[in-house]
Formats: structure tokens, sequence, C-alpha cells
């Protein structure tokens, strides 16, 4: 059964996670180009859920 999960990384398998496809791919065809990319957002907003994600879709 899937939860809400308010610390640290959120695993998609046991945790409840807004797909975020649409930035994600921008994120990467934005490094494939070569640029720079700041993610600059609060604490507990997803940042690193987001760079594992975006990892896992380039590997």
């Amino acid at each position: 059964m899937r939860r809400f999960w308010t610390q640290g990384p959120v695993n998609p398998q046991e945790h409840y996670v807004v797909s975020r496809t649409e930035e994600i791919a921008d994120f990467i065809n934005r490094v494939e180009d070569g640029k720079y990319v700041v993610l600059f957002a609060p604490r507990q907003t997803g940042k690193t859920t987001f760079f594992q994600a975006a990892l896992e879709a380039l590997v």
C-alpha cells in the first residue's frame, strides 16, 4: 500500500508521487545541449527525487 512521504527522497513504488515527466524531459534536453541547469526550490519540495528520476531516465 502506498503512503505519503515527508522525509527524504521518495520511492515511487512505496510512496505517492506527482509525475514530472515534462520537467524531466526539459531538464534532459538542456543537459544534452550542454547548458547549465539550476534547480532552486524550498526544502522538501522534491529536488532530490527530481534528480534521481532524471538520472534514471538518462541511464
